[in-house]
């Protein structure tokens, strides 16, 4: 098989994001508030930082994003008292409530992989898409470090 490797992964990543948003809209939400309040969980000890870094988006997005998930009463955040510049960022009752919902969608697209696949399939997907956020990263020199186990 081949083919543009990157417009597969970026059309898969559009139809992914796609479904996820439709599932979201029932509750409200989008589909990246779905993965943020799944990503923040029960913890009260997240930072509007940890979120950049898990979603690899920018500052200026994840304000834009949190600022929203607060006016929707999704999230509260405060300083942070060991570091000023930084807020913790919690889920409210309200996102809590969400959880469930939000858990269950991530669950079956998860284990609708893992019915169709086995694991040494998903191990090697897993490396595939690895060594393309490497490539595409900061610091592409380190995509050839990589093992090809």
């Amino acid at each position: 098989m081949s083919g543009d490797y990157g417009k597969r992964i970026k059309r898969a990543a559009n139809l992914m994001s796609r479904s996820m948003d439709a599932y979201a809209t029932k509750y409200g939400l989008t589909g990246t508030q779905m993965s943020i309040i799944d990503f923040l969980g029960e913890s009260q000890d997240h930072t509007q930082r940890d979120i950049e870094m898990e979603f690899d988006i920018r500052p200026s997005t994840t304000t834009k994003i949190l600022q929203r998930m607060e006016a929707s009463g999704l999230v509260a955040a405060k300083r942070d008292p060991r570091d000023g510049r930084q807020r913790i960022i919690a889920p409210t009752t309200k996102a809590r409530g969400l959880q469930k919902a939000v858990r269950a969608y991530i669950d079956n697209q998860q284990k609708a992989m893992e019915r169709r696949f086995n694991q040494r399939d998903l191990a090697a997907f897993d490396r595939v898409l690895a060594y393309f956020t490497t490539l595409n990263s900061d610091d592409p020199s380190q995509a050839g470090k990589e093992s090809r186990s």
